[in-house]
């Protein structure tokens, strides 16, 4: 008769605790040696190179200073192409070409260069006709001046589309006039519209090269005495300048007060 299994040794199939510990001790040491081989394949991999030989990995700096001298870096190696052809073929300040530096409209009308544009030869011709009467003007004078014009005009006329101070500036240069830089004085009263003085430089009769010389002693002097002016007139034109075309410049030019000379728009009356 076969022998009853003992009641102590349990059901069969069942595993002791001290088994189980044995078994997971194993597993846990044999995970642990996978894992250490992995960690050390991904170590060897980081150091392997990743791209190929020859090519150059820019590391980005961590600290501010690293910034720094990464910017200071890049503005070396591109220097900002500042020459009329770059201006011209890319953007400037981000705007289209057709709106960068040089080539600026105001209210969509293309600048005062392009005399085919019916603003354009209007402008024009106000701005000579002007400096033909008036040979020098300030740029506030010259504002004033064009507004009573445009009161003139009926209504709808194209000069009513918008004109900038830099559009009409651009064709009193385009048309035979120059920018005196006078200097004023410190403390003076003007305005900057009042300090921005434009002459007739150019007008293709004989008195242009009395009124050149003029302006040239204007643009290094605010005030002038007449016979400084009569010196110079004399020096630069010949000795037979007569007294009738020393007078015809200045009445042309310039205002007399207390004795000095200015030329017209800048000193206040």
């Amino acid at each position: 008769m076969p022998k009853k299994p003992d009641a102590q040794s349990g059901p069969a199939g069942l595993v002791s605790g001290d088994q189980r510990i044995q078994v997971a001790k194993t597993k846990a040491q044999q995970n642990h040696a996978l894992l250490e081989r992995e960690l050390q394949r991904r170590k060897e991999q980081l150091r392997a190179p990743a791209v190929p030989p020859g090519v150059r990995i820019k590391e980005e700096p961590v600290s501010e200073e690293g910034e720094e001298d990464d910017e200071q870096e890049a503005e070396e190696e591109e220097p900002m192409d500042t020459s009329p052809s770059g201006l011209h073929s890319k953007l400037a300040n981000g705007l289209p070409p057709g709106r960068a530096a040089g080539t600026d409209s105001f209210n969509g009308h293309p600048p005062p260069g392009c005399a085919s544009t019916p603003v354009a030869r209007e402008l024009r011709a106000f701005v000579e006709a002007t400096f033909q009467r008036q040979f020098v003007l300030t740029l506030s004078e010259l504002k004033r001046l064009f507004n009573l014009h445009l009161a003139s005009l009926p209504p709808g006329h194209t000069l009513f589309s918008g004109i900038s101070d830099r559009m009409l500036q651009d064709t009193v240069l385009a048309a035979g006039c120059k920018q005196i830089l006078v200097p004023f004085p410190p403390q003076t009263a003007t305005s900057p519209d009042e300090q921005k003085v434009f002459a007739l430089w150019e007008s293709g009769d004989m008195s242009d090269q009395h009124r050149q010389v003029l302006l040239e002693i204007f643009s290094k002097n605010y005030r002038v005495r007449r016979n400084m002016i009569q010196s110079r007139l004399t020096q630069e034109c010949g000795e037979d300048l007569s007294k009738q075309e020393v007078d015809k410049v200045l009445k042309d030019c310039c205002v007399s007060y207390g004795g000095m000379w200015y030329l017209k728009g800048t000193v206040q009356s």
